[in-house]
């Protein structure tokens, strides 16, 4: 979901975007060079969070007006991209999306959106493949834990945070956040978790060269097995 700024106080948003600025900065060069050298996969990454985030669900009259919640994305462009170019491409649909269905005042926001719907789920994906240098080199490994676990794991991490950041700032009521706003979090993680799992399968399959963080020579071995 997206924050408002006027659910924060400007204080918690300029820090935010502080770090966010920073982040931006370390990782811009190893993002430029992921983009210049996958231009095919940028090209898809930006499609797909533009799809993504153009659906969204936003709750109207009721006690958690103004949420809205959409898939997140971020995994599948993390295995598509690395990190550093999956947290700049997104901060650059966000910047988009933001003018788009909100307004220039929620720009400010920018840093606490980013910090909780593009690096936690890209910082999830990244513990996942670490993860995975333990395992076998084994395709489904990579498909179903790369893929499908990382992805909901992003979903329910984000989910989680945010309902913390939101009771936090006193914006929703504390009981109605769990019960309520909560549930659709773990809701949604299933729906991350196909997508992504679906996606990753088919780019290995069809379009390896769509995911930078796949090896031919170390998953596809003439000697893996399936089971092992």
């Amino acid at each position: 979901m997206n924050f408002l700024a006027s659910w924060f106080v400007p204080d918690i948003l300029y820090a935010a975007l502080a770090v966010m600025v920073c982040l931006l900065v370390f990782v811009a060069r190893q993002a430029w060079l992921e983009i210049k050298i996958h231009s095919a996969p940028t090209a898809a990454s930006l499609m797909i969070l533009a799809i993504l985030w153009s659906l969204h669900i936003e709750l109207g009259g009721s006690q958690l007006a103004g949420m809205n919640y959409h898939l997140l994305g971020m995994s599948l462009i993390t295995l598509m991209l690395g990190a550093p170019a999956a947290i700049w491409l997104g901060i650059l649909m966000l910047f988009i999306s933001t003018l788009l269905f909100y307004d220039t005042h929620n720009l400010v926001v920018l840093g606490l959106n980013g910090l909780v719907m593009l690096l936690i789920p890209a910082i999830v994906n990244i513990l996942m493949r670490k993860l995975t240098a333990y395992l076998p080199d084994n395709v489904f490994v990579y498909i179903f834990i790369n893929g499908f676990i990382a992805a909901a794991l992003g979903m329910f991490a984000t989910g989680l945070i945010t309902i913390i950041l939101l009771q936090a700032a006193n914006v929703y009521p504390t009981e109605v956040l769990w019960s309520s706003a909560f549930p659709v979090f773990f809701l949604l993680s299933w729906g991350e978790a196909f997508l992504t799992g679906i996606f990753t399968a088919i780019f290995v399959a069809l379009a390896p060269d769509l995911l930078s963080t796949f090896s031919d020579t170390r998953y596809l071995k003439p000697n893996n097995q399936i089971w092992k």
